[in-house]
């Protein structure tokens, strides 16, 4: 169940706030956890019910493992439960790389299996690692099974994170909210969520219309052309910028709607003057796990600079290997350990920082953001040879032609005061000329407006929010709550007219 569906914003969200609240408010805490639970596998099942005995099995599994570390930690115990979680994740998310991999190198026929992958699978699995090693570490305070169960199946964490810890989640459940915290978290998570929604049906799905006209184009056998393949890929760089941002905010929004406060997921990560900033603000919850269970337990940076970098290569590739069963996710991940290597590189051999300079700063900010969308090329492509086929055309290598339809553009500044409807869906977004004007328009609001945290800055809209010195702050008012309504009406009406597509990062 999408939330960019009527079906969740009109039945099943109303549903199950009302449910929530009504059972809080009689003080029953333990049922209004269990009616969450309920309905949480409801919106995971969905889609696919027998997958609901995957999900229900892996929380069984490990909550059984979990309480037999609280007991008596052992690593034998924890070896066990870790190789069984990410077996799991194994058969289902990379059998057919492997069988594929393994044929190619053997020049076998071999088969590949007829699996789809369950939704959410890497999330629940790397939360439930996590846990057990927390658990075996001695950080975790046994659970009841409820609670537990709502830890891992709550819906608006569930698909696509954030990946989030028990002892962010946990103490959260039970605790109680008089009525003016609940109308409070309710007009701060209806509003989060608003935004994100704006940013996933107005600015990602019309964004992601030419990459997949220029991709589309490449996997027919096209070679694009310089403006062409530029086109495409910026219109992927924002797409999965604003379909990531879009649905962090819908998840931190609807969590904070049943008084839930997620942790910071996604903090305007195209704003990066390095590569290591950009990670610092990309996907924040599977950069905190891949560091904290996988590079600090490989050694970190404290065996020497050589090790520091096979650590960070290594995370890297397992970082693109998670997002997808695809070469070309690993070669994405290759890239971006590279990236980093050279910053980490650059910053050793520049010694103490300096503060940068405006002309410094933007520069950086510049290349950070040319090298992460050259880096999404891997990432979109349907294979290495597509890759390949887009990256000659980003380098003009398959021509420099400026087709027709681009002539407007370049007759004076008229258009580019008009391109700004475009970007918000006021004039056609796919015609031709229009494309570089919303592109420029994009990468000056991804550059330029402050954030959603930042705009709710001072209402705790996230944990560990950053501070924001953004002057455009959301006031809870009647202006704002009418603003905000006429705006989420809109947008629910916009898809009773037709569907949106699913979120990105649905499919990992």
């Amino acid at each position: 169940m999408l939330f960019n569906s009527p079906e969740f914003l009109l039945l099943f969200l109303p549903f199950a706030l009302a449910g929530y609240y009504m059972l809080r408010h009689r003080r029953f805490e333990t049922a209004a956890v269990r009616f969450l639970v309920v309905c949480s596998l409801f919106f995971y099942g969905w889609w696919e019910p027998i997958y609901l005995t995957l999900i229900v099995g892996s929380i069984l599994f490990n909550y059984v493992v979990g309480r037999a570390l609280l007991r008596r930690p052992t690593k034998a115990v924890l070896t066990f439960g870790v190789v069984m979680n990410l077996g799991l994740l194994g058969v289902f998310k990379y059998a057919n790389l492997a069988i594929g991999s393994v044929a190619s190198l053997t020049g076998g026929a071999l088969g590949a299996v007829d699996i789809i992958l369950p939704l959410a699978i890497s999330f629940f699995t790397f939360q439930q690692v996590a846990y057990l090693v927390d658990a075996y570490q001695g950080k975790v305070e046994e659970p009841g099974f409820t609670t537990y169960c709502l830890f891992v199946s709550f819906f608006p964490q569930l698909i696509a994170g954030p990946i989030v810890h028990h002892r962010e989640m946990i103490p959260q459940f039970l605790q109680r909210h008089e009525i003016d915290v609940v109308w409070r978290n309710l007009a701060i998570g209806f509003t989060i969520a608003t935004i994100g929604l704006f940013k996933k049906l107005v600015l990602a799905d019309r964004a992601g219309f030419w990459g997949d006209q220029s991709f589309g184009a490449v996997a027919r056998g096209i070679d694009v052309s310089f403006i062409e393949a530029w086109v495409g890929v910026l219109g992927f760089s924002f797409q999965i910028y604003f379909d990531f941002s879009g649905y962090t905010d819908m998840a931190i929004g609807l969590a904070r709607m049943f008084g839930i406060i997620l942790p910071l997921n996604f903090a305007s990560p195209y704003k990066a003057t390095s590569i290591i900033d950009f990670w610092r603000g990309w996907h924040m919850t599977l950069t905190r796990f891949l560091r904290d269970y996988l590079y600090f337990p490989l050694g970190g940076n404290r065996l020497g600079p050589a090790r520091r970098y096979v650590n960070l290569m290594i995370v890297m590739l397992l970082g693109g290997l998670w997002h997808g069963a695809s070469w070309t996710f690993v070669a994405w991940g290759g890239l971006h350990g590279v990236y980093l290597a050279v910053n980490h590189g650059w910053r050793a051999w520049r010694g103490a920082p300096v503060e940068p300079t405006v002309v410094g700063r933007w520069s950086g900010r510049l290349l950070t953001f040319t090298a992460v969308t050259v880096a999404w090329v891997f990432f979109r492509a349907d294979s290495f040879g597509a890759s390949l086929v887009m990256l000659r055309g980003l380098a003009g290598f398959n021509g420099v032609v400026l087709p027709a339809h681009y002539a407007d553009v370049l007759g004076g500044l008229t258009p580019w005061l008009s391109g700004l409807g475009v970007a918000f869906g006021a004039l056609p977004a796919y015609s031709g000329g229009w494309q570089l004007v919303t592109l420029a328009g994009l990468l000056g609001f991804v550059w330029l407006l402050p954030n959603t945290q930042e705009i709710m800055a001072g209402f705790e809209p996230a944990l560990d929010a950053r501070p924001s010195r953004s002057l455009i702050r959301w006031r809870p008012s009647l202006a704002s709550g009418l603003v905000v309504a006429a705006l989420a009406s809109y947008l629910t009406l916009s898809l009773l007219q037709g569907p949106s597509g699913e979120f990105i990062y649905f499919e990992f």
